[in-house]
């Protein structure tokens, strides 16, 4: 199982690079290209709906035992992505213009790459000094402006949502339950709140851990 669980992680995590590679580099290249926002999202819909979803994996992985990681916290990483992807922004139209999609998808595709590409060089061997400082370092810029895109996304939603009603249940119906997708939404992104800086914190604490200090031995040798 060990060796089985290893080929795999290898194979799921060069995937997850190369997907998020092309993403990266197709979102960059249309911006460049067309400057506008318009169109965006019709370019790279397929690639982000196919490699987010696949990130719903990961919190398996942690359930299995492939990999260490807290199934919780793993599942609060990649549920808000996946979400956003199904529940935001594709199927609402108005947010494929919305100003903040740039920097959802610059900030996705980056931390993906580098998070991606270090655990697969970590199976494989001891990754490379840069990468493992990549790994440890880019997420204090990353994560405060993907939280900002997404929520960016979500505000500018919440309009439509409330004028058309999606995804909610009103009453009366048979199961005489009511769902309002709008303050679902609200609830959410409160939620944002007190969620991130635990994952923050969660993320300082394991820069600290592998990324380290020097030593006063070290200072003093120096």
């Amino acid at each position: 199982m060990a060796a089985f669980s290893k080929a795999y992680l290898v194979l799921y995590n060069s995937v997850q690079t190369s997907g998020w590679s092309y993403i990266l580099f197709k979102t960059l290249k249309f911006l460049l290209v067309k400057q506008t926002v318009s169109g965006l999202w019709n370019e790279c819909s397929t690639s982000v709906t196919i490699f987010q979803s696949l990130a719903a994996l990961e919190v398996l992985h942690c359930i299995v035992g492939f990999v260490p990681s807290s199934a919780v916290v793993t599942f609060m990483q990649v549920f808000s992505r996946v979400f956003m992807v199904w529940g935001i922004i594709s199927p609402i139209a108005t947010v494929h213009n919305c100003p903040t999609l740039p920097l959802t998808l610059i900030a996705w595709g980056i931390t993906e790459v580098v998070r991606y590409s270090y655990y697969c060089a970590n199976l494989l061997g001891t990754p490379p000094k840069p990468l493992t400082w990549c790994r440890y370092s880019l997420f204090m810029a990353l994560y405060p402006a993907g939280i900002t895109g997404e929520l960016g996304n979500m505000l500018y939603a919440l309009n439509t949502i409330k004028k058309t009603q999606m995804f909610s249940v009103a009453l009366p119906n048979p199961y005489n339950i009511s769902f309002s997708y709008y303050y679902f939404c609200l609830v959410l992104m409160a939620s944002y709140a007190p969620v991130f800086p635990h994952l923050f914190g969660h993320m300082l604490r394991q820069r600290k851990k592998i990324l380290g200090t020097p030593s006063k031995e070290a200072s003093k040798v120096k």
